[in-house]
């Protein structure tokens, strides 16, 4: 399994890598950060995958990979057990990290030249990393270089899972490939998933029998796939149903019977635990045997957990981030936020589908705690004026007050969108000013309308200059709204990414250095990499398309310009059965314009035109002649 954090074997201990690339690692019987890290160039190189080490271990059939010290009397003993964390990152490279000096003991190189994507350990088999270079290695963590090394395949490779026997290997990314570790042939595939697979464990039930469950990215379900036989499927064994998208991914078998305890926590913070008995295929999907929520102490008025699940609108819920399966047969979960989890141990209760937790929400304790302390005494005063909604002080109007304040229709106007608006005092307020508090006023109410009338703005100078003008209060509750727009179609999305842009550019100091921005911008990161993953899949989509469009068109093309290719050449060899008339026609009065008299007549003819064309004529001549000679006379 393959994931920014991991619980280590035990239970004893969860590791968490946040994005700003440090490690964090709490004790769960405390629920106290007992380590954190910062390596270097985390920034640049930040982790992608991370995965627990148990080193020391004596494998029944091979010898430890670790090196082994002799007593003083000569007896060989296996060195101390050690927790380690090998952290992928983006670079290639591969941080071990170990828990008891609390530093890195070895660095792994030389490997990867491109981001390690996924990453898995096996007592017997060692560790082994897959990354966006399309290679899968195996590493030999006692002399820190490479073991094996062999091509994934044309598809990138988002989770790996080594088997209990050590003797083969599984990697997923759509499809699913059943490697033999031995000759690093393919055993079988299974090809079910339509999306990226971001979850892969095995359980082993017998000698005879084994299976994988696999959940992915944007699916609300588990699959699960037999491996008693190699071979190819498209089909799983069954599906398990979840209330949303599988986040983490835990399974076991107690007693050594042939049922299946499978634990997944979901991206809405809810528990499902389901105990699964294979039985062949089945194509009904599984419900959940458990569902395991928490809800705030203030949701307590709600009588049933029943009651509790069937009006969820009136629940104010805690989000689990996190569980998984204890060896004692209850269930380890992690909620609230990062910056305050708790950890818990939970025995289920099968009575009832639903369990329902009710605890003290310790973000709200802090939450009273700062109000207490920024509760600050209005100053009453006589002269009050009403402050737009949204800021962070306003001016309390008392009872007695008799200064002249705004109605309810007049403060919707001057805090309308349109510019042409004036208020009382002769002042036109800006569009961009309007913008941030019909925003803010949005943000606080949560009304759909005016955060539909504000964020549908594409205007990128206006948008810019809203973000300029918002406090910082508001970031994390417009990222939260910026999310649900991204999650929507091609409009609203690419309406939020400007949105989003501009938030960035104007307040990247505070996302910085808030504590809990990580949480906010996370699901952000998870739709960019989720649309990210299929662009090279639409782009290959989009030149095929190209190209056969290309060819019709040029097809088409062609066949238009023989079409009138031939129609020009009939046009120019056509002949009228009357030519030959026109053409002796012509033959005469050629024949006849080449005589000298004939040229005469045709010259007297235009001489006359051209007087008879200025209005006179050699008639006209001779009386004006008459004329003169009588004048004389």
């Amino acid at each position: 399994m393959s994931n920014h954090s991991e619980f280590s074997p035990n239970g004893e201990y969860w590791a968490q890598c946040s994005n700003d690339g440090k490690l964090k690692i709490w004790e769960t019987s405390t629920s106290r950060l007992k380590q954190e890290f910062t390596p270097n160039l985390h920034l640049s190189s930040p982790c992608s995958v991370l995965e627990w080490l148990i080193v020391g271990q004596q494998a029944p059939t091979t010898a430890s990979p670790w090196k082994k010290r002799k007593r003083k009397s000569g007896v060989i003993e296996d060195t101390e057990q050690k927790q380690i964390i090998a952290m992928g990152s983006v670079s290639g490279k591969v941080t071990l990290y170990d828990l008891s000096t609390a530093s890195v003991c070895s660095i792994l190189d030389n490997g990867h030249t491109s981001t390690i994507t996924a990453i898995t350990w096996s007592a017997i088999s060692g560790l082994f990393t897959a990354g966006d270079d399309h290679q899968i290695i195996q590493w030999n963590i006692q002399d820190n270089c490479l073991k094996c090394k062999w091509t994934s395949g044309k598809v990138k490779v988002t989770s790996l899972e080594t088997l209990s026997d050590g003797k083969s290997l599984i990697s997923a990314g759509r499809t699913i490939t059943w490697w033999n570790l031995d000759t690093k042939q393919i055993i079988g595939t299974f090809t079910g998933h339509a999306t990226q697979i971001n979850l892969l464990k095995s359980i082993k039930i017998d000698d005879n029998n084994s299976y994988l469950i696999s959940g992915s990215i944007g699916t609300n379900y588990l699959s699960v796939w037999s491996l008693n036989e190699p071979k190819k499927n498209k089909t799983p064994t069954t599906s398990l149903q979840l209330n949303d998208d599988p986040v983490s991914l835990s399974v076991k078998n107690y007693d050594d019977n042939s049922t299946i305890t499978i634990l997944a926590a979901n991206r809405s913070g809810q528990v499902n635990v389901f105990n699964y008995q294979p039985n062949g295929q089945t194509i009904k999907q599984l419900n959940p045997s458990l569902t395991v929520i928490i809800a705030s102490d203030s949701s307590s008025s709600l009588s049933t957990p029943t009651q509790q699940q069937k009006d969820s609108s009136q629940v104010q819920s805690i989000p689990i981030q996190t569980a998984c399966l204890t060896d004692d047969q209850k269930l380890l979960i992690a909620y609230g936020k990062l910056i305050d989890l708790t950890f818990e141990k939970l025995t289920p209760d099968y009575s009832d589908k639903v369990q329902s937790l009710i605890r003290t929400d310790g973000r709200k304790l802090k939450d009273k705690k700062d109000e207490s302390i920024s509760k600050i005494k209005a100053v009453d005063t006589d002269n009050a004026e009403y402050v737009t909604s949204g800021l962070t002080t306003l001016n309390k109007r008392t009872k007695n007050s008799t200064g002249s304040q705004l109605p309810l229709k007049d403060r919707l106007e001057n805090l309308s969108l349109n510019v042409e608006n004036i208020n009382t005092n002769g002042k036109t307020p800006t569009k961009v000013h309007n913008m941030a508090q019909l925003l803010i006023q949005g943000l606080n109410s949560k009304d759909k309308t005016i955060l539909q009338n504000v964020l549908n703005n594409r205007d990128e100078r206006i948008i810019k200059n809203t973000i300029g003008s918002l406090p910082v209060q508001a970031i994390t509750p417009l990222l939260k709204e910026l999310t649900v727009m991204l999650q929507g179609k091609t409009y609203p999305s690419r309406i939020a990414v400007t949105w989003l842009k501009a938030l960035v550019l104007s307040h990247a100091g505070h996302l910085l250095s808030h504590p809990d921005i990580g949480e906010a911008v996370s699901p952000i990161l998870g739709i960019i990499d989720g649309k990210l993953s299929i662009l090279s899949d639409l782009s290959r989509l989009r030149g095929r398309v190209a190209l056969v469009t290309g060819q019709i068109s040029h097809l088409n093309d062609k066949e238009n310009k023989e079409f009138i290719g031939d129609n020009n050449s009939t046009y120019v060899e056509y002949k009228d059965g009357s030519s030959d008339e026109d053409d002796s026609d012509v033959g005469e009065l050629e024949a006849d314009s080449s005589s000298d008299q004939t040229w005469e007549e045709n010259s007297d003819v235009e001489d006359q035109d051209d007087l008879m064309e200025n209005g006179k004529s050699d008639d006209d001549d001779e009386d004006d002649d008459d004329n003169k000679s009588i004048a004389s006379d």
